[in-house]
């Protein structure tokens, strides 16, 4: 397929940036060890907290990311959140179990909590119960050991900020002006127990403003599609403490050389009317933004790039594994075109898939809707049916799944590039 040449102007626009900045080390650095999420081989992480987080496992871009671009492997995920928690209320069904009993279950070794909010609507009158909850749930997880070895490694990540959606939507100043405070609160919080602190509020209130044309949210507090893979992004960022980039591809044919970010490149073969090269990705592709979506110019700009300098003039069609790819003008090439359908694409997009299907059947277990029959005063076995035992088949489920996305969640092979003049 072609790539969209809806975004030729875009490219024009960034081609000297992109030639002067898009090869320069941009790893981010946290200011101190205390602020880094450090991950372990195999690690469980669980997500709790309110709509935001438990609304993840619809799209499921964080998970993707983590699990593709984390330093180690075997990462599982589980979503424990659930709408309208927050720290100190949390009404669950009858003998469901408590917090504590799920995050054994889970035997959590990382903990994500996504609290603020529900609380953030109690204003200034609410923030210093706010502040007391936080204090009592840190110091509570930190005497606790879900994993049987240690206590839990938490993460703290604000809410975000209440997006202006305009008439019949309420103005959110004021609201921005409690979530503004609750978002300090937590990061004093964060510093003060040495816990690294995700601040999603000022990320977010800068993307509202840049981009008024693409919506986060569906409704001012809860993000659409684009959103969670807008802040997807960021999140996952902080927590590896480097910037999440697809791989950048330099071709200067007056050189004949070829660099890449996040891969290495052999193989290479310059011919008049023809380049090719082998291409190896240390990492997956970020997953392609929704359909429609006006996206944010720094998040484009991190999207799988080609770019050759010093073509001939003339139409060049690029190949990888034998299949098109595009066709674009020499001036277009040395611009950069952002590349669509490559087999690693295709592939992140499966990784996603795979855990959209684990996350989904992990909610069948995790939020039953009939769970009267499954844990509360109908457990009992009548006829030729009974719940509990029929529960424990999802866990065979749920591991096929993860065994999948353990094969998936890094490149699988080299692959063979081409740009061929064909005009």
């Amino acid at each position: 397929m072609r790539a969209s040449f809806s975004l030729l102007s875009f490219m024009l626009v960034v081609c000297v940036s992109y030639l002067s900045t898009g090869f320069a080390a941009d790893a981010r650095q946290s200011e101190s060890v205390a602020q880094r999420l450090v991950l372990k081989e195999g690690d469980r992480i669980v997500l709790i907290g309110n709509t935001f987080a438990d609304q993840m496992r619809l799209y499921n871009y964080l998970e993707t990311l983590l699990t593709s671009q984390a330093d180690v492997k075997g990462l599982t995920f589980r979503n424990l959140a659930w709408s309208g928690d927050t720290l100190n209320l949390q009404p669950r069904p009858l003998n469901f179990g408590s917090l504590d009993d799920h995050l054994k279950q889970q035997k959590a070794d990382v903990i994500l909590a996504c609290f603020g909010m529900n609380e953030s609507f109690d204003g200034q009158e609410g923030l210093k119960a706010y502040t007391e909850h936080w204090e009592q749930f840190l110091k509570h997880l930190a005497s606790q050991k879900y994993n049987d070895a240690s206590a839990p490694r938490v993460v703290m990540i604000s809410p975000i900020a209440h997006e202006n959606m305009g008439p019949p939507f309420p103005d959110p100043a004021k609201h921005n002006q409690s979530l503004s405070a609750y978002t300090r609160a937590m990061q004093v919080i964060a510093e003060k127990h040495q816990v690294p602190f995700v601040d999603l509020f000022t990320e977010t209130k800068k993307r509202m403003a840049q981009n008024p044309s693409q919506k986060l949210t569906r409704n001012g507090i809860h993000l659409n599609e684009y959103g969670y893979w807008a802040v997807s992004q960021f999140i996952a960022s902080e927590l590896l403490g480097k910037k999440i980039q697809s791989s950048q591809l330099l071709v200067d044919m007056q050189a004949k050389t070829v660099a890449a970010t996040n891969a290495t490149i052999s193989q290479q073969t310059f011919e008049p009317e023809r380049i090719q090269f082998t291409f190896k990705a240390s990492t997956l592709p970020i997953p392609a933004a929704p359909e429609s979506a006006i996206v944010d110019t720094d998040l484009q700009a991190a999207q799988p790039r080609l770019t050759v300098k010093h073509l001939p003039d003339g139409k060049y069609r690029l190949l990888v594994n034998g299949t098109t790819i595009t066709e674009a003008s020499a001036a277009d090439w040395s611009c950069g075109l952002f590349l669509q359908n490559l087999p690693a694409q295709a592939q992140v997009n499966e990784l996603r898939s795979h855990i959209d299907r684990k996350n989904e059947l992990f909610f069948y277990v995790y939020r039953a809707h009939n769970a009267e029959y499954i844990f509360g005063r109908r457990t009992k076995p009548f006829g030729a049916v009974s719940f509990p035992p029929e529960m424990l088949t999802f866990a065979a489920l749920i591991e096929g799944r993860e065994s999948k996305i353990g094969s998936q969640d890094r490149p699988q092979e080299e692959t063979r590039w081409q740009l061929v003049r064909i005009e």
